[in-house]
């Protein structure tokens, strides 16, 4: 049997840490052990720590990318285990009868390069069922996964012309708004459960909705999203910026060129929002099941086999699948759970999303046209059983709410 779940994003206390399921993780285990399964292994499929919003991240502040993966030490590792211990014993618990593969995601990619990060994770689970791994591939039974975010325009990897890796601008645009505007969230006396709210808003096309909807509800002094939009433009202008867009847009001239340009805050600001407009639509589309789609018929169109770029910052080479017996392809990264069916030449296939662990916060639209923002928590998670000569597939979704009385 196998157990994946994915995008925890287990933290170190601070206030980009929500995860507060400790209990019902731990459950989930225990339960999974206690129904006497044999073969068991538990895989994470991404983002199960929290490292990219770690407090230690914000504390190096906008260092390069390369410099910002050798200079974590096994400090944030600790920070994190010492506010989840509970956690932590459940899966050194289950480690002792039962295999945990950890996949490293976008949020906690350090963890694969970062010899100290990866030392002290292992100690702490303390197991040799335990092993930290770039891609999920079970040929017996033809179930690949991946966290995702290498199919993510702005959360993957590239390569230049010359091969040289461009990391994600996703990791830099994060990183410069917990330096640069979620302390003004701090500032302007948003209660803070209000204010972690911000990180929790999908699809992140409604965070300006959301930052209009607050300023309303708790008259704010400040135009929030004038300033997140100043925020985006800074992180654009950046020599960071510039090399990604050149690499991954590489015959949209306007894009690379405008950053550039000393136009009027007006002028900037259309391009501006143009531009996030394109990547929000990147971003609200389910790609992640489209490429699942071309893996799983890739047998009969070898255009589709994964590729180098596919692989980019977590490996120098492509796995090798048996396109002709894959079953099962898994995805974790957008928070979008599901279980699909995909017609391929040879029969059915499967695609699935293990969801997330973090609270969202969405947006609702009332019968005459008012909107309202709504937060629920999910745990999600797949159950993959080999039963005789059948593989069963079952997704839980669990969605809390909190009504006041």
């Amino acid at each position: 049997m196998k157990l994946f779940v994915s995008d925890l994003h287990v933290g170190d206390g601070s206030a980009s840490d929500d995860f507060a399921y400790d209990l019902e993780f731990s459950k989930l285990l225990n339960d999974i052990d206690g129904a006497g399964r044999k073969n068991v292994e538990l895989v994470i499929l991404g983002d199960g720590l929290e490292i990219l919003e770690s407090e230690m991240v914000r504390n190096l502040n906008l260092v390069d990318f390369s410099t910002l993966c050798t200079s974590l030490n096994g400090d944030v590792i600790e920070m994190i285990y010492n506010k989840h211990k509970l956690f932590f014993d459940a899966l050194s618990n289950f480690a002792k009868k039962h295999k945990i593969t950890y996949v490293v995601g976008n949020h906690d990619y350090y963890i694969s390069l970062n010899e100290k990060l990866k030392n002290v994770l292992t100690e702490k689970i303390h197991s040799q069922n335990f092993q930290i791994v770039t891609h999920f591939y079970d040929e017996s039974i033809g179930i690949f996964a991946q966290h995702g975010n290498q199919y993510d325009v702005t959360n993957s990897f590239s390569y230049t012309v010359n091969g040289h890796l461009i990391p994600p601008i996703g990791d830099y645009v994060t990183r410069r708004t917990m330096v640069q505007f979620e302390p003004l969230l701090k500032l302007v006396n948003l209660p803070e459960e209000v204010a972690r709210d911000y990180d929790n808003v999908r699809p992140l096309s409604h965070t300006m909705d959301w930052l209009k909807y607050i300023m309303s509800i708790y008259e704010l002094p400040v135009d929030l999203i004038d300033e997140w939009k100043k925020s985006f433009s800074a992180t654009f202008r950046s020599e960071e910026a510039k090399t990604w867009i050149h690499v991954k847009f590489p015959r949209t001239y306007w894009l690379s060129d405008f950053f550039t340009q000393k136009s009027g805050w007006f002028d900037f600001g259309r391009r501006i929002v143009k531009f996030m407009d394109m990547l929000f639509r990147v971003e609200d589309t389910n790609y992640l099941k489209r490429r699942a789609e071309r893996i799983l018929n890739a047998y009969w169109n070898p255009e589709w086999k994964l590729k180098l770029e596919d692989v980019a910052g977590y490996s120098e080479e492509v796995p090798e699948l048996d396109y002709s017996c894959l079953k099962m392809v898994l995805f974790g990264h957008n928070h979008m759970p599901g279980l699909y069916t995909i017609p391929t030449p040879a029969g059915l296939r499967y695609y699935a999303n293990t969801g997330t662990w973090r609270p969202l916060v969405e947006k609702s639209r009332g019968k005459y046209g008012q909107i309202a923002f709504h937060k629920k928590v999910e745990m999600n998670y797949v159950i993959v059983e080999e039963k005789d000569d059948e593989l069963v597939v079952e997704t839980n979704l669990i969605s809390r709410i909190r009504i006041p009385k």
